[in-house]
């Protein structure tokens, strides 16, 4: 189970279905779980901000506080996605 905080969009599941499925020949096994924890803002792939649009950015002006002082940064999917993959190989010795 890969618990994410956040309202994290449906590229995060399916890319992290992808890539720990075949570390461990079970694609089938891998859940994903948005809204765990916290629930601060949506959470974009890069391919959501460059579409543009509401999650990508045009919430963050209801949900802009001194947690989240503004959108996110171009990089936030590789840096959410490497800090899974560097905690399952941590689970995984």
């Amino acid at each position: 189970m890969v618990a994410l905080p956040g309202e994290t969009v449906v590229d995060f599941s399916l890319r992290l279905k992808r890539e720990l499925g075949k570390s461990i020949d079970k694609p089938n096994s891998i859940w994903v779980a948005g809204y765990s924890n916290d629930v601060f803002a949506y959470i974009p792939s890069r391919r959501v901000l460059e579409e543009g649009g509401y999650e990508a950015g045009g919430a963050m002006r209801y949900m802009t506080t001194t947690v989240q002082p503004g959108p996110f940064a171009s990089n936030v999917e590789e840096r959410i996605i490497e800090k899974v993959h560097e905690l399952q190989r941590e689970i995984s010795k």
